[in-house]
């Protein structure tokens, strides 16, 4: 670590500020230490003389990165910039492929070599073709020292003249993502260059050291876009992965930062965060790459770790995602100035130290990935080999999955495999698993015997065990999350054709109707269909049991929350109402039914009482600092994207102070709201008693049962550190041990097993009591006195796909997840967790949508 006096520091950056004419020579000279006399080409400018200053002595915003990249492709033919896609905010995301000229003119020819990696058949590949390389920088926004380190890389990429970089650029093809998150990283630049100060404040406490509520480490709907590698569920995602599948890289390398107080942090991570479902070689290939890293921090003098932390075993994130597919994935993580200076145990650290360390890093990678090329083919070759290999011989031979009543989350699923460039196949003939049936034209086939069979394993299975102390979420298994119906074949009959795209949208034209339209709730895509009847005020009912009913095709089944609507009673007339509800179908991309009269051939009929209007809710949402940003998020996608539902979104703050009474529904996530009055608890309790619904997420829901809002009494949460003590009985520990042991005490985010009552409207559209929910905190229900509004609970044996202590799936067995308590007019949903976890639990987040939109007959009325 950097170590120098303050006043050191505010000389120097002076010095820097006060003489242009050398700023470009000191800040080679300190960039590029071991650059030669003329070795870098004054054709090409420098960062700093394009951007109008030297790096590291302010943030550069996305546009102006994005600018830079594009001189340099204007400039250089060793550049080709390509821009992929936008994020959510507009900002352009870019690949940048960097080899020599004559690769360039060769360019495809080298892909489908390098495609053959991939390929068991394939003969291996000519140890003369190029190795690929993958820097990616800045997917958390407002860890910023990798973004201004990609256009001093990519500088040098352009302007060194020596054989040692020409030597690299004939035997490489470098793939850049300069920005992965940009809307995060401008809303961390524009503070810290809003706060920056002449001279620059070192004080932690600063405000430019202090972002607030979001931060910029997240994009514009609070996504840690590092674990949406596998998920894709947000926009900055698909255009990356087609990239990453596009060139397949050898090695590829995440830059990353952490706290002030540490060092640098190299692969490979410790033995027990590795993976079972990867080979050794995967994590043994680490070091080929950590040791040329290693070499470029010993000559700057920069202080490094390895092997101590950080997790390797799951394919959400960037840094793993690579060893699933036979290349060197690694996570690289630089301790944070957050500002330009900031003081820390170790002294000053610079925003220039840090960047010069990512700087280093980078070069260092290419000149490892250039040495050990051979070594990297092999790997990959191998690696997809035993993959096919392990799938022939593997238990399982196939994954069966799809729902005829579900037609939307089954093609859902097929979309997700394609990406990851899974092989899937339609069903030939029907197959029963664990007394399910599958039939061929609503399911589908993913076969063992795949080159993708690792990720097919970690989309499809639990977790395999890990152990010890993990630094994110331990289970990942999409299908799970998704309350997908699926099995594992031992047999089958064979695979009918391979599926190259998702299944078309229903098709069929809406008849009219001159008695009701029908829409099943059990379809996941259904919400957005209710969503835009509302918007068009539609008069729209749900159905409250399941119904057959008559129509133009048949006898049709429909489930509980069924959309029923009523042709009588509506604004629009007969013809403007078919022509609303087919568009809505269409858009939402679910069947539409139109329905021959009210009498049903089973269950209840369409004048039942049962059969119940549904309000168009007004939604607020408590959104700012004190907040979890990242579950908050959740329920702003999930009703701004997903159902372009509008919602309003409210500063803690302001819920003192704003009416109420215009809202149905108040989300409010996990967060600190114990600093709100008791005039402001008050009045939140009169809204809810009045007929408003809040919807609670864990430490909120904790919140809500000590205020007296959900008529229960407040369980206590068990102090981590208390914990471990009472687990240890007396024992003595070693000091040594402590970390491990706090670490196992807490809960990292696991899928667990529980039960659903699918009759409650809570949770309408699932159609099985079986259900995983994700537990990423500490929190537990007690049951509300109401028997029947207890809706989800763990179940008292459960089963965990991830990593959970003992001490704690013994706490967590039996307690209630999901729970409605009545209070007056109104009611608070209660969910332990996030229902709407990272944005693809979508089998949990339909109760949070149940909630929003059923929310008044969620304590139904005991009269008849």
């Amino acid at each position: 670590m950097l170590r120098t006096t303050f006043a050191a520091a505010l000389l120097a950056a002076s010095a820097l500020a006060s003489l242009p004419g050398a700023t470009a020579t000191a800040q080679t000279s300190y960039y590029f230490p071991d650059a030669a006399e003329g070795e870098l080409d004054p054709a090409i400018p420098t960062p700093e003389a394009f951007l109008g200053y030297p790096i590291g002595s302010r943030y550069t915003r996305h546009d102006r990165l994005v600018a830079y990249f594009q001189e340099l492709a204007r400039l250089s033919p060793r550049f080709r910039v390509e821009e992929i896609g936008q994020s959510y905010e507009g900002r352009p995301l870019l690949s940048v492929l960097v080899t020599s000229p004559a690769n360039h003119g060769r360019i495809d020819a080298i892909r489908q070599a390098h495609a053959t990696l991939a390929d068991p058949a394939a003969p291996p590949i000519d140890a003369n073709e190029p190795v690929v390389i993958n820097l990616s920088y800045s997917v958390h926004g407002n860890e910023t020292s990798s973004g201004e380190a990609a256009l001093l890389t990519a500088y040098y990429l352009a302007a060194a003249r020596s054989d040692r970089v020409a030597g690299w650029l004939d035997r490489s093809v470098i793939v850049m993502d300069p920005a992965q998150n940009p809307d995060g990283r401008d809303r961390a630049a524009n503070w810290h260059n809003a706060w920056r100060n002449d001279p620059p404040i070192a004080d932690p406490f600063d405000k430019e050291h202090v972002e607030p509520f979001p931060n910029g480490r997240t994009n514009h709907y609070f996504t840690d876009l590092n674990r949406d590698w596998l998920a894709v569920t947000q926009v900055e995602t698909p255009p990356k992965l087609a990239i990453f599948h596009r060139w397949l890289p050898n090695v590829m390398i995440d830059f990353h930062e952490m706290g002030s107080g540490s060092t640098y942090y190299l692969e490979p991570t410790p033995e027990s965060n590795q993976s079972a479902l990867l080979p050794k070689s995967s994590y043994d290939a680490n070091l080929l790459i950590a040791r040329y890293q290693a070499r470029a921090l010993d000559r700057l003098g920069s202080l490094y770790y390895t092997r101590e932390n950080f997790d390797n075993f799951s394919p959400v994130y960037g840094s793993t995602y690579p060893d699933f597919h036979g290349g060197v994935g690694a996570t690289v993580e630089q301790a944070s100035s957050r500002g330009l200076v900031q003081d820390t145990a170790g002294g000053l650290l610079e925003f220039r130290f840090t960047i010069r360390n990512q700087l280093a890093v980078g070069l260092a990678t290419i000149d490892g990935a250039v040495a050990e090329r051979a070594a990297l083919f092999d790997l990959q070759k191998s690696f997809f080999r035993s993959a096919v290999e392990e799938g022939r011989r593997y238990r399982t031979r196939a994954f069966v999955f799809g729902d005829p009543d579900d037609p939307g989350l089954t093609r859902r699923m097929v979309e997700l495999l394609l990406t990851h460039r899974i092989q899937v196949h339609r069903l030939a003939a029907p197959v029963t698993i664990d007394g399910v049936r599958y039939e061929p034209g609503s399911a589908f086939a993913v076969p063992s015997a795949q080159p993708q069979f690792r990720l097919v394993r970690a989309i499809f299975e639990e977790t395999p065990p890990v152990s010890g102390v993990v630094y994110g979420s331990t289970s990942y298994s999409i299908a799970q999350a998704y309350t997908l119906r699926f099995g594992g074949a031992r047999s089958l009959g064979g695979l009918g054709d391979p599926v190259t795209e998702t299944p078309p949208l229903p098709t069929a034209p809406l008849s009219a109707s001159s008695y009701a339209y029908a829409i099943d709730w059990r379809d996941v895509n259904a919400p957005r269909a209710l969503a835009a009847l509302l918007k068009k005020d539609v008069r729209v009912r749900a159905a409250f049991g399941p119904f057959s009913a008559a129509t133009d095709g048949g006898d049709v089944g429909f489930g509980r929350g069924t959309l029923v609507v009523p042709v009588g009673g509506q604004a629009l007339d007969g013809d403007a109402l078919r022509q609303a509800v087919a568009d809505a179908a269409a858009e939402a991309g679910v069947a539409a039914h139109a329905l021959a009269g009210g009498l049903s051939a089973s269950g209840i009929d369409l004048g039942s009482d049962s059969v119940r209007a549904i309000r168009s809710p007004r939604v607020a949402m408590v959104m700012g600092e004190g907040v979890s940003a990242a579950e908050i998020g959740s329920t702003w996608f999930a009703l701004g994207e997903r159902l372009h539902w509008p919602a309003t979104r409210l500063d803690p703050a302001q819920v003192g102070r704003v009416p109420l009474e215009p809202y149905t529904t108040l989300v409010l996530a996990s967060g600190g709201y114990e600093g709100w009055s008791d005039t402001t608890v008050t009045r939140l309790r009169r809204w809810i008693e009045g007929g408003g619904s809040l919807i609670t997420f864990g430490t909120a829901s904790r919140w809500a049962v000590e205020q007296g809002l959900a008529g229960t009494t407040a369980v206590e949460a068990p102090d981590v550190d208390e914990a471990v003590a009472a687990a240890a009985g007396g024992a003595r520990l070693d000091f040594d041990a402590r970390r491990d042991a706090l670490g196992e005490a807490r809960t990292s985010g696991n899928a667990i097993s529980a039960d659903v009552d699918p009759t409650h409207p809570l949770a309408f559209g699932l159609t099985r009591r079986d259900l995983f929910v994700n537990k990423e905190s500490d929190v537990t229900l007690p049951p509300v006195s109401d028997p029947f509004s207890n809706v989800v609970a763990i179940d008292s044996d459960p089963g965990v796909n991830g990593y959970l202590s003992r001490p704690l799936r013994d706490r967590f067995a039996g307690s209630v997840w999901a729970q409605v308590a009545r209070l007056q007019n109104g009611n608070v949903v209660l969910f332990a967790d996030d229902p709407a976890y990272r944005k693809y639990w979508l089998g949990t987040e339909r109760l949070l949508i149940n909630a929003v939109f059923l929310g008044n007959h969620l304590t139904p009325s005991t009269r008849r």
